[in-house]
């Protein structure tokens, strides 16, 4: 006896070659909504944004207790900059690269830091002093040095107590906008502070 007809998501039918079962045919995606578009923009730019950055996140997040894999530091990393970083009404967004974070954390950060372009050199230059609460001589400072448009990434090493760091840019075209950033770990790469904007510069 055959069968001929639907009974779940299972359809029966007749043809030429006998009979035949398969699934039946999903139904059309709906289109998305207006609030979806914009989540997906949203998220979009957040990523093209985060990616060239990832081993800077995936170290600088990966210490926190909730972030213990890379796939959960690059989700922290992007929901902080959905949250706090996104600017303006959509379609016109941007992102505020003073409100991006690199790394999180609770140990002390870099008292006065600034920089100053000089040639094709970023300069970085901070505080040594120390709390005596958080912070240690020996903590190593990251410096990074992003140029969003060509998706590069420079970066320098120093420790707290060198109080400052040259990142040479001299292979960024010129023209080029450069984000300057600055991320502390203590000497065992496990506990980090939240990193801080210094500020952006033209090459």
């Amino acid at each position: 006896m055959t069968y001929s007809g639907s009974l779940g998501d299972i359809v029966g039918s007749n043809g030429p070659q006998g009979f035949y079962i398969r699934s039946r045919p999903s139904k059309p995606a709906k289109a998305p909504t207006p609030k979806q578009f914009e989540a997906r923009a949203k998220l979009s730019m957040v990523m093209r944004f985060l990616k060239p950055l990832k081993a800077i996140i995936y170290r600088g997040f990966m210490g926190n207790q909730s972030a213990k894999t890379r796939i959960a530091a690059m989700n922290a990393a992007a929901s902080h900059v959905l949250n706090q970083a996104m600017v303006g009404a959509y379609p016109d967004l941007r992102i505020d690269p003073a409100k991006v974070r690199l790394s999180r954390g609770t140990l002390l950060g870099l008292p006065q830091a600034t920089f100053r372009a000089q040639g094709a050199s970023v300069d970085v230059s901070w505080s040594p002093a120390l709390t005596p609460f958080s912070g240690h001589a020996d903590d190593e400072v990251t410096v990074v040095v992003y140029n969003p448009q060509e998706k590069t990434v420079l970066a320098g090493v120093a420790l707290r107590s060198a109080g400052t760091l040259a990142v040479d840019a001299s292979d960024e075209p010129p023209g080029s906008e450069l984000l300057v950033y600055a991320c502390v770990c203590d000497r065992t790469g496990r506990k980090f502070a939240n990193s801080q904007f210094l500020g952006r510069t033209v090459r």
